[in-house]
């Protein structure tokens, strides 16, 4: 299985360039488990950057997540209690209780990042494997 998530860039370097390999999201995404790929797209600059195989994961309170794995989720402490409060999308208080944990390995930041033909909402979506071969074609 693939899936795709929104990233901002910032948040891409803490993922990518500073060893941090557990990505954290509010989703129903239920089929992403061991093996699967996530791919990371920027959308304010529509592009594909890079890539990580989900090792685990697990949904935990978000209390329970940041004790767990708070030194390794790509975002800082402040971004994350923002994130787990409210919705970055609307502002609106979060309805969710619980946070997708999805620890990463063989994270690959792509050296030529591939330039998207269409937008991915801020929930991600599934991949077919097709999508995905084109992507990386």
């Amino acid at each position: 299985m693939v899936a795709i998530f929104p990233i901002s860039s910032e948040n891409a370097v803490s993922l990518f360039d500073r060893g941090r390999t557990v990505f954290v999201k509010y989703t129903k995404f239920k089929k992403l488990g061991e093996g699967s790929k996530i791919v990371f797209y920027v959308s304010k600059e529509k592009k594909l950057i890079g890539e990580g195989t989900v090792e685990r994961s697990e949904t935990l309170n978000p209390e329970i997540a940041w004790a767990r794995y708070g030194k390794t989720i790509f975002l800082d402490e402040t971004k994350y209690d923002q994130y787990v409060a409210k919705s970055p999308i609307d502002g609106t208080d979060r309805k969710m209780v619980e946070i997708t944990v999805f620890i990463l390995k063989n994270l690959k930041k792509y050296g030529n990042p591939a330039q998207l033909r269409y937008n991915v909402t801020p929930s991600g979506r599934y991949l077919t494997r097709e999508e995905y071969e084109r992507i990386r074609g």
